[in-house]
């Protein structure tokens, strides 16, 4: 493992050119990476990074490791392999690894610290696959600058795949003809309110499904059903998607909808999902809260 840690640690150092968008393999597993971030293999490992004049991101990928059972213990087994194999972590981290949400590939857990210095910040998750799970890591140089690129990280976790599955390259740009199908999305919220002796006065229910279907070159229908504030909610329109840069927007008869695309990638199940964020200055945004989904289902 000391081999993989100083492959690691150099790698971030050196200019390699910048790699297209690819799927690579290590050992039994296939992951995507994105065009413009470097690439090279390690021993047990392949790693990507992206930098900047003042800034770098480093995602690895490790060859599997076998289950014990015990998820928690087996993100210990790995944070022991991957973060304190590289200089300046010294710890395993004390508190239980947090849940995976939110994923188009394996669940798994996910934990992150500081090096000892502060001079960066690792993210671990381990993903869970059956009898095995793979280490994938990232680091940058504080939380703010990982959590800045978390589109990314997303994505690359949501790409990895182990054997006989195969990983599929991650599309960070779309033609109209690459929406043709039905796209669905649902929102569920449930609101308990209290008074202020701490008793149960009430609650307010929102479960809202709703669906694009698009045809190739563009024109959709939009059909949207549920409750609202415990109200029922039904609508629907049609109109023509428009693709204007890294935007997206919906102009229907009745409204017009207007998201940032984010990405486009096939799930474990094999639909694809649509990733985007609302269409405001990306420094209000929150990458981690503000990412919305759309879901194609594979085509039976």
């Amino acid at each position: 493992m000391l081999r993989a840690s100083l492959f690691i640690t150099s790698f971030v150092l050196i200019n390699l050119n910048p790699a297209s968008a690819q799927v690579h393999t290590v050992g039994d597993v296939s992951f995507a990476v994105p065009a413009g971030w470097q690439y090279q293999q390690g021993p047990d490992v392949g790693a990507m990074t992206f930098k900047t004049s003042n800034r770098f991101w480093l995602a690895a990928v490790y060859t599997p490791m076998p289950s014990s059972g015990d998820s928690t213990a087996d993100f210990k087994a790995a944070w022991k392999r991957v973060v304190l194999a590289v200089p300046d972590y010294k710890s395993i981290p004390q508190y239980d690894p947090y849940n995976m949400t939110q994923t188009v590939g394996y669940p798994g857990k996910y934990y992150d610290a500081a090096s000892v210095s502060n001079q960066t910040y690792t993210r671990l998750y381990t993903l869970t696959t059956g009898k095995v799970y793979v280490p994938v890591m990232f680091v940058s140089l504080n939380r703010g600058a990982l959590d800045s690129m978390g589109h990314y990280e997303e994505a690359i976790v949501g790409s990895v795949r182990v054997a006989p599955l195969k990983a599929s390259p991650i599309q960070f740009s779309i033609q109209l003809p690459d929406l043709a199908g039905f796209w669905k999305g649902g929102i569920v919220v449930n609101t308990n309110y209290y008074n202020s002796s701490g008793q149960r006065t009430g609650n307010s229910l929102t479960a809202v499904n709703y669906g694009y279907t698009i045809a190739a070159d563009g024109r959709y229908t939009y059909k949207f059903g549920g409750l609202m504030n415990n109200m029922a909610a039904h609508d629907d329109d049609s109109g023509v998607v428009e693709l204007g840069g890294e935007f997206l927007t919906f102009k229907g008869k009745a409204h017009v909808t207007r998201y940032r695309f984010v990405k486009m990638q096939q799930a474990l199940d094999g639909s694809t999902v649509l990733t985007l964020l609302p269409p405001v200055d990306m420094s209000q945004v929150d990458l981690r809260r503000d990412l919305s989904y759309f879901t194609r289902p594979a085509k039976k």
